[in-house]
């Protein structure tokens, strides 16, 4: 069980650096940097000068940068199928008489290999938004079956963790509320940069905050919902923190992860409406939304594992 734990922990720890790698590929506009699939400029190694690419491909397709940006990516997309692969090999011969175990394992790994063939069509429709809204949504729930399957194997290794744990009632069905909320605030945030860039090549000459006035109700929606999660995350991680009776360490470095992650992810979207959107902050405020993502489950199933309600 150890081992598999400490697969599965990897592995969780691996998607979400994948993720980090999408949403640099998505800012940078890498998606297109490999213009074919899976090769890159039909080599299986990016080319690093124009002198390397094929007679019947265009120069001026070729930026060596996001080439390897978009290649970094699709490598790293590779690796966690591979370790995936592996976390369900050993699902299948070490932990497979733990149903809650083997089949979100199997059913990470199915999506897995789903969402390499999908990677293909997203370059095949030049970034067409709804393949790349499908495409970042198969990962969150690809990362959350991973915690929810590392968390599990943490349960059964220390089957005492929550045993004289008593939290508030009904705690467990806000953060559902707002682990759903969270999700439809990112695919929300994918459609608006995907409006983003199709205002940029239509009108090269406005200003970020001007796009993003361009975009409409669902900016405003945006952030409207992002104002509701982080009031919601605050008061519910703090109602866990006062009044929780013998809660787990698991539980209350969560709790506070929650409000440190919702603290920032309200700064960083501050600074994205003030100053703009720098490419660096959009990586890191889809990465905190993953993050966020993945406290809110952690806190979900420790409340739904043996808490007592008060």
């Amino acid at each position: 069980m150890n081992k598999f734990l400490k697969f599965a922990f990897i592995s969780t720890l691996a998607t979400y650096f994948v993720i980090f790698l999408g949403g640099l590929v998505r800012v940078s506009g890498a998606g297109l940097g490999c213009p074919d699939w899976p090769r890159c400029f039909g080599r299986w190694f990016p080319p690093t000068s124009v002198n390397q690419l094929p007679p019947d491909i265009d120069p001026s397709l070729f930026n060596f940068t996001l080439a390897w940006i978009e290649y970094v990516n699709r490598l790293g997309g590779v690796a966690l199928g591979i370790l995936i692969f592996i976390l369900a090999i050993l699902a299948l011969t070490k932990v497979r008489q733990y149903p809650r175990l083997l089949y979100p394992t199997l059913a990470s790994l199915l999506l897995v290999a789903f969402q390499g063939w999908q990677g293909g069509q997203v370059v095949a429709s030049e970034l067409e938004p709804l393949f790349v809204s499908v495409h970042m949504g198969i990962a969150f729930i690809i990362v959350s079956l991973l915690i929810y399957v590392t968390q599990q194997a943490y349960y059964i290794v220390k089957p005492d963790e929550e045993k004289n744990a008593v939290y508030p009632g009904k705690t467990d069905r806000w953060i559902l509320l707002l682990w759903i909320l969270t999700f439809i605030q990112i695919v929300m945030g994918t459609e608006i940069r995907s409006s983003v860039e199709i205002l940029q090549k239509e009108f090269p000459l406005l200003s970020e905050s001007e796009y993003l006035g361009r975009v409409g109700i669902v900016s405003h929606l945006h952030t409207f919902l992002g104002i509701v999660i982080a009031i919601g995350a605050w008061q519910t991680a703090g109602k866990i923190l006062r009044t929780a009776k013998n809660p787990s360490p698991l539980v209350r470095q969560s709790s506070w992860g929650l409000m440190a992650l919702v603290a920032l992810q309200v700064l960083v979207g501050a600074l994205l409406m003030i100053i703009g959107l720098p490419e660096v902050m959009q990586v890191f405020h889809l990465w905190l939304a993953s993050l966020l993502v993945g406290t809110l489950l952690i806190l979900f199933s420790a409340l739904k594992q043996y808490g007592r309600k008060i």
